[in-house]
């Protein structure tokens, strides 16, 4: 006889329709729960700058990006259960350039059922099936989701929708804040992630577990101070983590490792190791390209790039005879600097030094545009006077000597996000927004993001998901995990 506990966290509205996304590792099945003639079954036509394809209703069109973000989490996790995420569009928070995008949480938790790595534990009901094999708690959805329609909606709401299923966002999203077009599919990935797995369910303002026993999330989220994870405190300290800013991580191996790969440099010391400039420069990690794993104690020459072309120390056009396997030390110009570096990848840099051309000894923090993603090297920044003094100097080796990591505690471990004032939906439920590059599970959207899980499945290896084979309380009734975003 099988036997498990479940505890019901959301009420299901009556299902209308039923979409069945294909099959990949998983398979992700929306239940769609808006009435007829409204969200999801909005008759309408969508304004043609929403990145919908021609002659599609709006109500389909959404559908269809929700269903692409949904086989997007199809392929990167495994079960054998259909993962049913019950779904609405619903007017929420929207004012000026600041919107609740969305919400989504697990919508029951369950322990003790065959196949569960820890007992005692509550587990995301997907991921529970997943474990045991088969559909612990039948005929009840996994996952409750909805999305702000008045993004569409209301004239009062600077911002909108944008339902392309490509990430290719229109007016040159990446370098331009003034556009206020905001990906549907990015914050369908983030909010399904919630009730995949990245969400605690300890109720943050008493402190208490939920039914007195820990969730696996919890297990796994350690406070530095303190010196404990979430399950081993009682519930005053719990209360007065959930504020200690700045320290607190997820300390499971798996998640740590993700982080290695995916977090970039913050504070870097540029160490030139010989010649008449000698010595340690101030510098700074793009918020983009290699890890800090690759970037900590990397000591090769240095070389002085050119591209062929006017400035052609710039390196924004392709490099001429650069030596493979240098860091490449570039001026900063006209272009991004996502493209200075994926050029210098591409001539076969093992790292990048971008000197700032203005400003004396100002750091440039270089943002990754349309290119940084596509970066993969090590890159940092120094200051004019630093890049002049060091530039005549060169070829000669360097050093990049790592002082921290931007959403790392110095401990190794990725910072949770804790305000100082509790933010219900926000605090613990996500990565630092000190995270760079920009993580997909931070409380709020950037505009670089599109379908890159990034840590997230470091997280979910270590609460017990199998990753896909194409990539290697008191919590409320209604308690959902927002995501929100600001325009500046």
């Amino acid at each position: 006889m099988r036997t498990h506990t479940a505890f019901r966290l959301l009420a299901l509205a009556a299902v209308l329709t039923l979409a069945t996304v294909p099959a990949g590792a998983a398979t992700l099945v929306i239940i769609n729960n808006d009435d007829a003639g409204e969200g999801f079954n909005d008759p309408d036509m969508p304004d043609p700058s929403w990145g919908c394809p021609d002659g599609m209703t709006l109500g389909q069109c959404r559908l269809n990006a929700f269903q692409a973000a949904a086989d997007r989490w199809g392929e990167l996790l495994q079960s054998n259960v259909e993962i049913r995420i019950a779904a609405q569009m619903n007017p929420m928070t929207c004012s000026g350039g600041g919107a609740v995008l969305g919400s989504s949480g697990s919508t029951t938790v369950l322990r003790d059922f065959p196949g569960a790595p820890f007992p005692g534990t509550w587990y995301h009901s997907a991921l529970a099936d997943a474990l045991a094999g088969y559909d612990v708690n039948q005929g009840v959805s996994d996952i409750t989701s909805q999305f702000n329609s008045n993004l569409d909606d209301d004239p009062t709401c600077t911002l909108n929708w944008w339902y392309g299923t490509d990430g290719d966002f229109p007016g040159n999203w990446a370098t331009n804040p003034d556009v206020n077009a905001t990906h549907f599919f990015s914050v369908v990935m983030h909010e399904l992630a919630h009730g995949l797995g990245f969400q605690d369910f300890v109720n943050l303002q008493n402190g208490q577990l939920l039914g007195g026993y820990p969730d696996v999330y919890s297990k796994f989220t350690y406070d530095v101070t303190l010196g404990l994870h979430w399950d081993e405190m009682t519930a005053p300290q719990r209360v007065a983590s959930a504020v200690n800013t700045g320290n607190v991580v997820l300390d499971g191996p798996q998640d740590k490792a993700a982080a290695d790969a995916f977090l970039t440099a913050d504070d870097v010391t540029l160490v030139v190791n010989a010649g008449p400039a000698a010595g340690g420069y101030a510098g700074k990690g793009a918020q983009f390209g290699g890890s800090y794993v690759a970037a900590d104690g990397l000591t090769i020459p240095m070389e002085v790039v050119d591209d062929g072309v006017g400035t052609t120390n710039d390196g924004c056009e392709p490099l001429v005879g650069f030596t493979a396997g240098n860091i490449a030390f570039i001026d900063r110009g006209t272009c991004q600097f996502g493209l200075k570096a994926l050029n210098a990848e591409q001539a076969g840099a093992a790292g990048a030094v971008i000197a700032n051309d203005r400003d004396g000894t100002v750091i440039v923090l270089m943002a990754p545009g349309e290119f940084g993603r596509a970066v993969t090297i090590p890159v940092i920044a120094v200051g004019q006077n630093d890049g002049t003094t060091v530039r005549p100097t060169l070829p000669v080796s360097g050093t990049f000597d790592v002082i921290d990591v931007n959403g790392l505690h110095t401990n190794g471990y990725p910072l949770l996000y804790t305000p100082s004032v509790l933010e219900l939906g926000s605090t613990i439920s996500h990565y630092d927004i000190t995270a760079a590059p920009s993580a997909l599970m931070e409380p709020a959207i950037n505009l670089d993001l599109y379908n890159d899980p990034d840590m997230t499945l470091g997280m979910y290896k270590d609460d017990g998901w199998v990753v896909g084979l194409l990539f290697g309380d008191g919590f409320e009734s209604g308690d959902t995990t927002a995501w929100s975003a600001t325009v500046p």
